[in-house]
């Protein structure tokens, strides 16, 4: 276990940002509250908020098939609703919040 991610595996931690790397920039992991990657588009300057059910990402040992959730219904998500909050369920729902 590692304390600056809490129950979650690092490795799980370092998948979803090398997938958030491939079209983002600046990108930020904060475990002050619930998982959450901050980043920023580079061209267009909007920046998002993505949040993750801490028993999604321990529930996630498969790196491919956590990769692959992230690049086909996370960033998708993102890139449609610029500057938003996105919420990854324990159950892998998408939803799309304002941020506060």
């Amino acid at each position: 276990m590692d304390s600056r991610t809490g129950g979650i595996h690092p490795h799980t931690i370092q998948t979803i940002r090398e997938c958030f790397e491939k079209q983002f920039v600046d990108i930020k992991f904060s475990q002050t509250i619930r998982p959450t990657f901050s980043f920023r588009h580079g061209v267009e300057k909007h920046s998002w908020q993505v949040v993750f059910n801490e028993q999604f990402l321990a529930d996630h040992a498969s790196s491919e098939v956590l990769q692959h959730f992230v690049e086909h219904k996370v960033i998708p998500k993102v890139l449609k609703h610029p500057g938003k909050r996105i919420q990854i369920s324990r159950w892998s729902d998408v939803t799309v919040e304002e941020r506060i």
